[in-house]
C-alpha cells in the first residue's frame, strides 16, 4: 500500500512540473537540426559514431514520424511517459533494497521523490534530442538490480545463465542508448556499501564493480568492432583521455560539485553554489567522523574513499574521454548518488523522529517547488517566448518575393537581460540562436513549414551573423533580418 501510495505522489509531482509540455511548442538547438535533416541517415550517424546506436535508430524513428516543429512535442511527450515508467521501476526497486538492507522509511520516501524533481529529468523531457534518457538509466536500474538480488544475502552465489545474460542485454543496452546512465548499475552495490560502511569490503561489492567494468569493456570493444565493420570513424568526442590528474581535478571540481548540490542549478560564478557544494561535503564528511566513535579513523578515512571512487565509477564514461564537460544530462546517477549520502548523513546526525519528520517533508516540499521553477521558469519558459518572438517574425515579414535571411544570433546572456535566468551550461538559460548551428536549420524547417516545398527551403540563402556582426546584415527588400535580441526585447 505505501508503494502504490509513493508511487502515485511521484506521478502526480511529475504531471505537476511538467504538463507544458503536453502543449508548448518550441525548437531548442538540436532538435532544430535534428528535425530539418530527419529525411537523411545523418541524425542515425551523429549518434552511431558516439557508441549510442540504439539512440540513433530511435531518434531517426521519431524525428522521421514527425514534419512540423509543433510535432516536436510529441517526442517530449514520449519522454514523459518514459519517465512515469522509470519513476514507478526506481521506486519498486527502492521499495525492494528497503526490505533486503532495512533502510529508513523517511530515507527511501525522499529519495522516491527526488527522481522525478531532478534537473536531469527536466532536461529529459524538456530536450527531445535526450527522448533516450529514460530508457537508458531504466535498463541499467533493472541490470544492477537483478544482479544485486541474486548476490545480496546468499551464502553460496549460482547465477543462472539465463540471469547473467538478462544483466548483460540490460546493461549493453543502455551503454548503447547513453553511456553516462550505464552508472544506475552501481546504485545498489553503493548503497549497500554505504548501509555496510565499515565492515570489510564483501564479494557483493567486488562483483558488482568487476561485473561493471567487464560489461563496460565489452561495450567498448563491441562499439569499436562495429565502427570497423561499417567502416566509419568514432567521433571525436570518444577519443580517450590519458591525463588522469586533469581528470580527478575536474571531477571534484565541476560533476561532484553538482551531486551534492540537491536540486539547485550549480553556478559556478555563484556565492550560494560555491558555499553550497563545499558545506554539504563537509556535512558528510563530518557525519561519518562524528558518528560511530568507536570505529577506527583508518575505516572512515577507508571508507569515505570507497565512496568517492563508487561515485566516480559511475561517471567514468565522461570521464574517460578527452572532453570534459558536466552536462545535467549526464549527471543524474551521480546525482542520485550525492543525495544518498546527504540524506543518510542528515537523518544520522538527526535523533528525534518528529525532527526527522519534519525535515524529510520539509525537504521533499523544497525539492518539489525548485524544481518546479527550474523547469517553468528556468527552462520552458524562455525557450517558449523565443521561439514564439522568431516564429511571429518570420511570418509576418516573410513571402514568396524573400531570397534571403540574416539571422543575427544573440548574446549568451540575453535571458539574463530579460528574464534574470542564468546559463548552466547549454541546458538553462542558453537562447536557441546563439548557437552557430541552430539558426539555419531553424529557418529552414520553417520556410519548409510555410511552403510545403523542401527543396525551396533547402536552397534558400540563410547568412548566420554572430551578434558582433549583426551590421553585415543587408537591409535590402528582397532580404529578412532576423535579430533575436531586437525581437524578444
Amino acid at each position: 500500500m505505501r508503494l502504490f501510495v509513493t508511487q502515485t505522489i511521484c506521478i502526480l509531482l511529475l504531471v505537476f512540473v511538467f504538463w507544458p509540455v503536453l502543449f508548448t511548442d518550441y525548437a531548442y538547438m538540436d532538435e532544430a537540426h535534428q528535425l530539418w535533416h530527419n529525411d537523411d541517415n545523418s541524425n542515425f550517424i551523429m549518434f552511431f559514431e558516439q557508441g549510442r546506436g540504439l539512440t540513433g535508430l530511435m531518434i531517426k524513428k521519431l524525428f522521421s514520424s514527425i514534419s512540423a516543429i509543433n510535432g516536436l512535442k510529441w517526442i517530449r511527450v514520449i519522454s514523459f511517459a518514459g519517465w512515469l515508467m522509470a519513476v514507478m521501476v526506481w521506486t519498486a526497486v527502492l521499495n525492494s533494497w528497503k526490505k533486503l538492507l532495512d533502510l529508513n522509511e523517511h530515507w527511501v520516501f525522499f529519495l522516491s521523490i527526488f527522481l522525478p524533481c531532478s534537473i536531469s529529468v527536466a532536461i529529459a523531457i524538456g530536450w527531445a534530442s535526450c527522448v533516450e534518457l529514460f530508457l537508458a538509466f531504466t535498463l541499467a536500474l533493472l541490470s544492477g538490480h537483478l544482479l544485486f538480488i541474486e548476490l545480496y544475502g546468499k551464502k553460496e552465489i549460482r547465477v543462472s545463465p539465463i540471469k547473467i545474460i538478462l544483466v548483460l542485454i540490460l546493461a549493453l543496452g543502455s551503454l548503447f542508448l547513453y553511456q553516462p546512465m550505464a552508472g544506475a548499475f552501481l546504485l545498489p552495490f553503493f548503497l549497500c556499501h554505504l548501509h555496510n560502511r565499515f565492515k570489510r569490503i564483501d564479494r557483493i561489492a567486488y562483483m558488482g564493480v568487476g561485473s561493471f567494468l567487464a560489461i563496460s569493456l565489452l561495450y567498448f570493444l563491441l562499439f569499436k568492432f562495429i565502427l570497423a565493420q561499417y567502416g566509419i570513424p568514432a567521433a571525436e568526442r570518444t577519443a580517450l583521455s590519458l591525463d588522469p590528474l586533469k581528470k580527478i581535478s575536474f571531477f571534484f571540481s565541476q560533476p561532484l560539485a553538482q551531486a551534492f548540490s540537491f536540486n539547485f542549478l550549480y553556478n559556478m560564478r555563484g556565492i550560494f553554489s560555491q558555499a553550497f557544494y563545499p558545506v554539504m561535503f563537509a556535512t558528510w564528511v563530518f557525519s561519518v567522523f562524528a558518528l560511530e566513535k568507536d570505529q577506527k579513523l583508518i575505516w572512515k578515512f577507508g571508507y569515505i574513499v570507497r565512496m568517492l571512487l563508487l561515485m566516480m565509477l559511475m561517471y567514468v564514461s565522461v570521464l574517460v574521454p578527452k572532453e570534459s564537460f558536466a552536462s545535467y544530462r549526464t549527471i543524474l546517477c551521480l546525482n542520485l548518488a550525492g543525495t544518498i549520502l546527504l540524506t543518510d548523513a542528515i537523518l544520522r546526525l538527526v535523533k528525534k523522529s518528529n525532527l526527522k519528520n519534519l525535515i524529510t517533508y520539509s525537504t521533499c516540499g523544497i525539492v518539489v517547488v525548485v524544481a518546479w521553477f527550474n523547469f517553468n521558469l528556468n527552462y520552458i519558459r524562455p525557450l517558449k517566448k523565443e521561439y514564439l518572438a522568431i516564429h511571429t517574425y518570420f511570418q509576418q515579414h516573410y513571402d514568396s518575393s524573400k531570397t534571403a535571411i540574416y539571422f543575427v544570433r544573440p548574446p549568451e546572456d540575453l535571458f539574463t537581460k530579460l528574464y534574470g535566468q542564468k546559463v548552466y551550461k547549454d541546458e538553462f538559460g542558453l537562447p536557441t540562436g546563439y548557437k552557430d548551428w541552430t539558426p539555419e536549420p531553424l529557418i529552414r524547417q520553417m520556410i519548409f513549414e510555410a511552403t510545403g516545398d523542401r527543396e525551396k527551403a533547402k536552397q534558400f540563402s540563410v547568412v548566420n551573423l554572430a551578434y558582433e556582426e549583426r551590421e553585415s546584415a543587408k537591409a535590402e527588400p528582397a532580404s529578412i533580418i532576423i535579430d533575436e535580441e531586437k525581437i524578444l526585447q
